[in-house]
């Protein structure tokens, strides 16, 4: 048997007044997905344990089987591992756009080029020697310290799009100090390269993890395909193989047609692969409900219609889950539970995939700690 774990970052969502008290789920044409639902089980699982933020790093690694509990010490660090970086702390540091308040997370959808011009020049015009910048895709991209301080709080700047900055400064201490001389230092360093992004956004730091290999937890040969450092690091971390995939964006835009094709060749070679995407969350982020449709749609016709058609589907074991919602009305996440369904499951009575009917599935409200000893038993 051959499992294969989707995860379309961000689909869930709340019902929309203008979408007649509907979710996007329950709007958009998505037959393939649906298919999963109506053929499999169902249900919802918490993917967000309490006292955690609802962000992809704690809902992915849940979903996984990782205790973030136990071992989660930061996003950064995990987008660390990607690039084989080893440091004592690692931030992530977003490319932004922002006055007073932050108005755009992405920094205008900063281009990769741009983006590594932006980190070679803050490199070169180095504020500490204890701190150096590393490039990503886009606006994600990682801030390195190689001496040793004590955590600070930090805030995404996905959850304070809109609001003043001056209240989610990092705090806490002398780390605290130095990133916010680092954030206005910034002001007038990237005008100088770009004119997207105006400064830089560090959050979600931490010492360098240490995660258990899934090959020794589960028994079986595991890969991942992925459009951002998050999951590659963790893939990195958990001894998942990760599958280099060509022409992905980390939007609508993205190269499915490269993504079914890795897929199908990985599904061969190895027992499991998960597939993460992160279209569907960027658009919500953006706040735009009929682009969250479409994104829907896309992701059903170009991703999991093409895996229905082309893989031997009496092998394999589906199982679809957003990590979070991302509703559209806040765009930004929340710590919801989520639906989910597992194709190669007895059926139960859900008919489509969405947050009310999956309540309605044979596994009801579980625990997201638990999805896979289910989906793999």
């Amino acid at each position: 048997m051959k499992y294969l774990l989707l995860i379309p970052d961000g689909m869930a969502d709340w019902r929309v007044e203008r979408l007649g008290r509907k979710t996007p789920l329950e709007v958009a044409e998505k037959p393939n997905i649906d298919f999963i639902a109506k053929e499999g089980a169902c249900g919802k699982a918490e993917t967000v344990p309490k006292g955690f933020e609802p962000g992809s790093d704690i809902a992915c690694l849940t979903i996984l089987g990782i205790d973030v509990k136990k071992y989660y010490t930061g996003r950064g660090p995990i987008e660390a591992m990607a690039k084989g970086i080893n440091a004592r702390m690692v931030f992530r540091c977003n490319l932004v756009k922002a006055s007073d308040v932050m108005l755009d997370y992405s920094g205008g959808r900063i281009s990769d080029d741009e983006a590594r011009d932006v980190i070679r020049h803050l490199n070169l015009k180095k504020k500490y020697d204890f701190i150096e910048f590393h490039a990503g895709k886009s606006y994600r991209n990682l801030l390195v310290i190689k001496k040793d301080f004590e955590n600070v709080k930090t805030f995404p700047p996905h959850d304070i799009q809109g609001k003043k900055i001056a209240d989610y400064l990092p705090r806490g201490g002398e780390l605290a100090k130095i990133l916010i001389d680092l954030i206005e230092w910034s002001k007038k360093i990237l005008p100088e390269v770009t004119d997207k992004a105006n400064m830089i956004w560090p959050w979600g730091g931490g010492k360098m993890p240490e995660f258990p290999k899934f090959k020794e937890m589960r028994n079986l040969r595991g890969a991942m395909i992925s459009e951002v450092d998050l999951l590659k690091g963790m893939a990195r971390g958990l001894d998942l193989e990760f599958v280099e995939v060509e022409g992905l964006t980390g939007y609508i835009d993205t190269n499915y047609k490269g993504i079914v094709r890795h897929a199908l060749k990985s599904l061969k070679e190895f027992d499991f692969l998960a597939i993460h995407t992160e279209g569907i969350d960027e658009v919500s982020h953006e706040g735009d409900v009929e682009k969250k449709i479409e994104a829907i749609e896309i992701y059903d016709e170009e991703l999991v219609g093409r895996i229905l058609d082309k893989a031997d589907l009496s092998e394999l074991k589906i199982m679809i889950i957003p990590d979070h919602p991302t509703p559209v009305e806040l765009r930004t996440h929340v710590a919801e539970s989520v639906p989910f369904a597992v194709y190669g499951f007895e059926r139960d009575s859900v008919k489509t995939f969405s947050e009310i009917s999956c309540m309605e599935g044979r596994f009801g409200l579980m625990d997201g700690i638990r999805l896979m000893d289910l989906f793999l038993r």
